[in-house]
């Protein structure tokens, strides 16, 4: 088992970042972001949106194999937190994705 021997930086060091980190809006939105993302289906939705543009619950219900109810689930969290948008079409709802900024860290390498 390793001991500790700290605090191995300064006072002020640990100050500046105990204030520093106190309030960052930036890193509460990327966490926010990885979390919402870190779901496989969630993902897979994006990623199918990315690839083929606006597509509606009934397909995605089809290509994922999960229930209408579920599929709705995952989107509405997408769009809450505007990563999807919506337009609909007569009776039917379309999904597409946003130019949200962290949506190129979901795909990086995948192109």
């Amino acid at each position: 088992m390793v001991k500790c021997v700290g605090p191995t930086l300064s006072e002020e060091v640990i100050q500046r970042y105990q204030e520093q980190y106190s309030f960052h809006p930036e890193m509460e939105e990327l966490a926010e972001f990885f979390h919402l993302v870190s779901n496989p289906i969630r993902l897979k939705i994006l990623n199918l949106l990315r690839e083929e543009g606006p597509v509606c619950v009934c397909d995605m219900r089809d290509i994922f194999g999960v229930s209408a109810p579920a599929i709705s689930q995952h989107l509405a969290k997408l769009k809450m937190c505007k990563v999807v948008q919506t337009n609909k079409q007569a009776q039917t709802v379309f999904y597409s994705l946003t130019d949200h900024p962290l949506l190129g860290l979901a795909f990086k390498g995948l192109d």
